[in-house]
């Protein structure tokens, strides 16, 4: 941090990201609601289940706003390293033995991605590949989204709604996958998860995981930091 920086926090010490309380990035009780043990869940919308470290409470709300729209950058540890652990726990569900694993963010709006210098999915998912270095992790930024009203307080059907036909594929950057690494070729098929911040009904990721399958991309599940409740019913917890 340079010398102006350290100023700055002098003069507005920072805060906790997740309730606001202490002089730290995160507290200890922020810290542990990233901790959760991983829950799956099958969501009203879309057929791929969807894994959580978490709960989707207001905490976590101020966490992700916090990194996405207010350059918390210093919290981006923990957030992807929740994010890993609901890669490897969805591994699991999915009976992983071996191969290519592909993630693929949900996407932000050009608007968004001009407004936070990038897309936070695609950081946290990079991240999670950086701290994850035993797990053959590939982070591919081919999904795009036209701009949709804000999803915070919206029922499940409008949900469904904001988001249906409201994504695209970027062709540039799916050319960059090569060949041999779709499931038709491979000679160990890789495993392919849709990643996002948090998801309540799953509309979200129920359209991401629709388009990629139109290029013959096919996730096995969605993996995120925090579940809602608008889920039909939540799986049995895991022990990672």
């Amino acid at each position: 941090m340079g010398l102006l920086g350290e100023f700055g926090e002098l003069l507005l010490p920072r805060r906790c990201a997740g309730c606001g309380r202490e002089s730290v990035s995160l507290c200890t009780s922020c810290l542990q609601l990233l901790g959760g043990i991983p829950r799956a869940m099958e969501p009203r919308y879309g057929r791929i289940p969807i894994v959580g470290v978490c709960e989707y409470d207001s905490r976590i709300s101020r966490m992700v706003v916090g990194f996405k729209d207010e350059g918390r950058r210093d919290i981006l540890d923990p957030l992807a390293l929740a994010l890993a652990r609901s890669i490897v726990a969805a591994l699991d569900l999915t009976g992983y033995i071996g191969g290519g694993i592909r993630l693929f963010p949900a996407p932000s709006s050009e608007r968004a991605r001009r407004r936070r210098g990038g897309s936070h999915t695609v950081s946290l998912a990079e991240r999670a590949s950086e701290l994850s270095p035993e797990l053959p992790l590939e982070v591919h930024d081919v999904l795009l989204a036209r701009g949709t009203r804000d999803q915070v307080g919206l029922g499940a059907h409008d949900r469904a709604r904001n988001v249906a036909r409201t994504q695209y594929l970027d062709h540039a950057e799916l050319a960059k996958i090569r060949p041999n690494q779709t499931r038709s070729e491979a000679s160990e098929p890789s495993v392919d998860l849709v990643v996002d911040d948090f998801s309540t009904t799953g509309a979200t990721l129920a359209e991401s995981a629709r388009l990629l399958a139109s290029v013959q991309i096919r996730p096995a599940a969605g993996v995120v930091l925090g579940l809602g409740r608008g889920g039909t019913r939540f799986v049995s917890p895991f022990t990672v």
